[in-house]
């Protein structure tokens, strides 16, 4: 049975074996990442499955500006957050579903162990946020939904300010009784990607990140990439899903994730603007990896990193 290997890991976060720490390698050491390819008629089954659901339009679909969706979800990690007493594991995002089948290497596979994905995504996030946050004091999560990554950030940087931002008023609660519960250093706002709040302080060398947030602006972003722009944060990281980037043309797996992208209105045209931006001299492109790693329906955590100039 095939397995995921330290070398592997670092192939899909888009860096070298020897730049993986020693506690990266360990948390890798701790987990189970033996899985199957599916194959043939298993396969098969998927792929019907994924092109059904897209042709009924019974996935989940990006409706601009209503957040009622948003305020459910991340209001069910609000009460368990509360009625836990404050336990940080109430604050997983309920979309990480266990058991499932995942998108590895394009191909799709089914993991021996049903935390898979989660387990997968908690080593990434602590690679992604103590290679690249580490160096600043004001870090900014847009779409920061139930609060579990500015958790997480919160409790590596201790002296560094986190501001968890959304637009549903369950998401600001939950930020909001991490500090009061945990005594982190955060703060939650209030923010719609559609209407930018020009008010926000943003001080000189901050950096922002969004994590599979800027997927729900669909082509409606240009008003936050003009705030962005006006605000000239150090650096922008975005661990989003990349319409562009799948290679629909040739592969079946790719072909489900791209069709998916189209029916639910997600998140395109933001790269290329970005290199549009930095050819005129406005932006610089630090990395672009596309994650060959991803939930049944799409690749959520590929790499987009940049800076306004």
């Amino acid at each position: 049975m095939p397995s995921l290997k330290p070398i592997d890991f670092a192939d899909i976060f888009g860096t070298t074996l020897d730049h993986l720490s020693e506690a990266t390698l360990k948390a890798i050491a701790a987990e189970n990442w033996n899985y199957r390819v599916l194959e043939g008629a298993e396969r098969d089954a998927i792929v019907l499955d994924l092109l059904k659901r897209i042709e009924s339009r019974r996935l989940t679909l990006v409706q601009n500006e209503d957040k009622s969706r948003w305020e459910r979800g991340w209001g069910e990690n609000l009460d368990d957050f509360e009625k836990s007493g404050g336990k940080l594991e109430a604050l997983q995002p309920k979309y990480i579903r266990p058991g499932m089948p995942v998108r590895l290497f394009r191909q799709f596979v089914q993991p021996e162990d049903p935390n898979f994905e989660s387990n997968w995504y908690s080593i990434y996030r602590a690679w992604f946020v103590n290679k690249h946050l580490a160096a600043y004091d004001n870090i900014f999560e847009f779409g920061c939904g139930s609060g579990f990554n500015v958790a997480y950030v919160a409790q590596q940087f201790p002296k560094a300010h986190v501001v968890g931002l959304d637009w549903a008023t369950p998401s600001v609660d939950i930020v909001e009784g991490l500090r009061a519960k945990h005594g982190f250093n955060v703060a939650g706002r209030r923010f719609d990607f559609f209407h930018p709040d020009e008010s926000l302080d943003m001080p000189m060398g901050s950096a922002i990140f969004t994590v599979g947030a800027l997927e729900q602006t669909g082509t409606q972003w240009e008003k936050f990439l003009d705030f962005i722009m006006r605000k000239k944060p150090a650096c922008c990281f975005h661990i989003e899903p990349i319409y562009e980037w799948y290679d629909h043309e040739h592969s079946l797996v790719d072909y489900t994730a791209w069709k998916a992208h189209e029916v639910r209105n997600f998140w395109r045209g933001f790269p290329g603007k970005i290199l549009e931006l930095e050819k005129h001299g406005r932006a610089r492109i630090l990395k672009t990896k596309r994650i060959n790693f991803g939930s049944l329906v799409v690749e959520g955590y590929s790499q987009l990193f940049w800076q306004p100039l």
